[in-house]
C-alpha cells in the first residue's frame, strides 16, 4: 500500500516538473513564437487594442493613423493618400499580415520601440504608439506619380549626400484601404479578401514595388558602370576607340542605334557618352576585361540587396566573370547581356556619381517621435566608394555634356545645370524599356532620379527623360 503511494508521489512530482519545465520554456523561449503564430487571436486583439502611431512625410503629410473601429479590434488602419504610397507604406491587416513600411517599423509603431524603462514597463501599460517620420517628401512623390502617369513603371529620388529616399513611386499600384477594412458583401464574404483575390490575380501584377523589387534590363544607363570601371581600370576621358555602326567581336556583333546602324569613326568616352554610342562601350568592356567590368559593378552593389529600411528589395544581378565570353563582355559594356537593375540601384549608381564617389545608406526613416519628444533619429552612413572623387567628377562632366548636347537634351531645365543619361535596352519578343539616370544641379547635387517605363517603345531621351525633369523640378523647389 505505502509502495503504491510513493510511486503515485513521484508520478505527480514528475508532472509538475514537466509542467515548470514547459511553463519556463513557453516563458522565456517560446514567447516569441506563440505571439507570431497567426491562429493567435489574443495577439491581435492586443495589438489592435493600440492606437498604433502615425506614419508621416518629412513635410508633415500624415499617411497613416489609427481610428477607432467597431468589431473585434478597437482601431483599425486609416490610409489617408490613397494609392500614391501605397509601395511604400505597404498595409496592416488582421487577416494579411502587415508589409511595407507597416512591417518594418511595426515594434516603434506599436510603441514597443525604443525600448522603455522598467518603471514605466511596471507603471503603466502601453495602448499608444509612436509616430514614424519619413524622409519622403509629399511634393515629389506627387510630381514622379503625376509624371509617370498611366504608363508601367518606376521613379525613385534621392539625396545622394544623406541617403534619404525623398520619392520612391511605382505603377500599377493598389488601394491598402482595400485591404484593411473588415466589412462584407451582402453574401457575407470580407471584402478585403475579394480586394486581395483581384490584386494577387492582376497581371499587371499591382503588388509588386518595380522601384525597389523590378529587375530591368538596363541598356545604355549601365554605361555610367563601364565609364567609371575604365577610369578606375587606367583608361581616360581622352581614350579613343574607331567606333562604326557595326563592331564585330567573338563571331557575333554589337551595333548602335539607328536603321542602319550609325558610324562615329574614332572617338573619346565622352562623346561615346553623350551620344550612347554601343560600340565605344563594348571594346572599352573587352579591353578593361569581364573581372573588371564586374568588380566595379559588384563595387556600385550589384549582387548585393541594398540596406533600404523596406522589406522586399531585389538585388541588382550580374554574371560572374568566368561565364562571360567575349561577346557576352561586349554587350554587358553596353548595358545588354544578362545584366538586370532595379531602379533602386540604378539611383544609388548615380548617387556615388553625384557624392564625390561614396554612397550613403539609402533609407526611409527620419525620426521616431512620441509628441514632440524624439525618442530615435536616423543617422546618416557611408554604404560604399566604389570610385574615387576624381573618377566620379568626370564621369559628372560627361553626363552634363549628354543632357546639354547629347542623347538627354529632353531632362534640361532653364537656369539649372542637369546631368543624365539615357538608355533604351532592347527586351526579347517585347518593346524596349526606357530609362533615365539625372543628377542636379550639377555643380551641388541635391536630388538623383532614376525612371523606368516598362516595355515603352520609345527610346529613354524621349520617354523617360521628360519625367525624370519633373521630379527633378519638384525636389529642386
Amino acid at each position: 500500500m505505502q509502495k503504491g503511494i510513493r510511486r503515485l508521489g513521484v508520478f505527480f512530482i514528475a508532472l509538475t516538473l514537466v509542467l515548470v519545465v514547459n511553463l519556463s520554456y513557453l516563458q522565456v523561449w517560446g514567447q516569441k513564437d506563440l505571439m507570431e503564430n497567426p491562429a493567435n487571436t489574443r495577439r491581435l486583439v492586443e495589438e489592435y487594442g493600440i492606437a498604433r502611431g502615425r506614419i508621416i512625410t518629412s513635410d508633415g503629410l500624415v499617411l497613416a493613423e489609427s481610428e477607432p473601429a467597431q468589431g473585434p479590434f478597437a482601431y483599425r488602419r486609416r490610409y489617408h493618400q490613397g494609392s500614391l504610397f501605397s509601395h511604400i507604406l505597404g498595409y496592416d491587416s488582421p487577416q494579411f499580415g502587415r508589409s511595407g513600411l507597416e512591417e518594418a517599423y511595426n515594434e516603434q509603431l506599436l510603441g514597443r520601440k525604443p525600448p522603455r524603462s522598467w518603471v514605466e514597463e511596471m507603471t503603466s501599460d502601453v495602448r499608444e504608439g509612436n509616430d514614424v517620420y519619413l524622409t519622403l517628401d509629399a511634393g515629389v512623390q506627387s510630381a514622379a506619380a503625376k509624371a509617370l502617369g498611366s504608363r508601367k513603371g518606376a521613379v525613385v529620388a534621392m539625396n545622394p549626400k544623406t541617403g534619404a529616399v525623398l520619392a520612391m513611386y511605382s505603377w500599377p499600384t493598389y488601394e491598402p484601404q482595400a485591404l484593411v477594412t473588415q466589412e462584407g458583401d451582402a453574401d457575407g464574404t470580407p471584402l478585403a479578401e475579394k480586394a486581395m483575390q483581384n490584386y494577387s490575380r492582376d497581371t499587371n501584377s499591382p503588388l509588386l514595388n518595380r522601384a525597389a523589387a523590378g529587375l530591368y534590363t538596363p541598356g545604355s544607363v549601365f554605361k555610367v558602370v563601364t565609364a567609371s570601371a575604365g577610369l578606375e581600370a587606367g583608361f581616360s576621358a581622352s581614350t579613343a576607340f574607331d567606333c562604326p555602326g557595326v563592331w564585330e567581336v567573338g563571331g557575333s556583333r554589337v551595333t548602335n542605334y539607328g536603321s542602319p546602324p550609325r558610324s562615329f569613326g574614332s572617338i573619346d568616352m565622352e562623346t561615346a557618352l553623350t551620344y550612347s554610342v554601343n560600340t565605344y562601350f563594348a571594346q572599352l568592356a573587352v579591353k578593361m576585361g569581364a573581372s573588371t567590368l564586374v568588380k566595379y559593378a559588384e563595387a556600385f552593389g550589384l549582387n548585393s540587396v541594398p540596406p533600404l529600411d523596406l522589406p522586399g528589395v531585389s538585388a541588382s544581378r550580374i554574371p560572374p566573370s568566368g561565364r562571360m565570353d567575349a561577346v557576352q563582355l561586349a554587350w554587358s559594356g553596353a548595358g545588354q547581356g544578362e545584366i538586370l537593375l532595379t531602379p533602386l540601384q540604378l539611383c544609388l549608381v548615380g548617387c556615388a556619381v553625384a557624392n564625390g564617389g561614396k554612397i550613403m545608406t539609402p533609407h526611409l526613416l527620419k525620426e521616431v517621435r512620441k509628441g514632440e519628444a524624439i525618442l530615435e533619429r536616423y543617422d546618416a552612413s557611408v554604404w560604399r566608394t566604389p570610385i574615387s572623387a576624381d573618377t566620379a567628377a568626370e564621369v559628372l562632366g560627361m553626363m552634363i555634356s549628354v543632357v546639354e548636347k547629347g542623347t538627354g537634351t529632353l531632362a534640361a531645365i532653364s537656369g539649372v545645370t542637369v546631368a543624365g543619361k539615357t538608355g533604351t535596352a532592347e527586351v526579347e519578343g517585347k518593346l524596349p524599356h526606357a530609362w533615365f539616370l539625372g543628377i542636379a544641379p550639377a555643380e551641388n547635387p541635391s536630388v538623383v532620379v532614376a525612371v523606368v517605363v516598362e516595355n515603352s517603345g520609345g527610346a529613354g531621351g524621349s520617354v523617360a527623360a521628360p519625367i525624370a525633369r519633373e521630379v527633378i523640378r519638384a525636389a529642386l523647389k
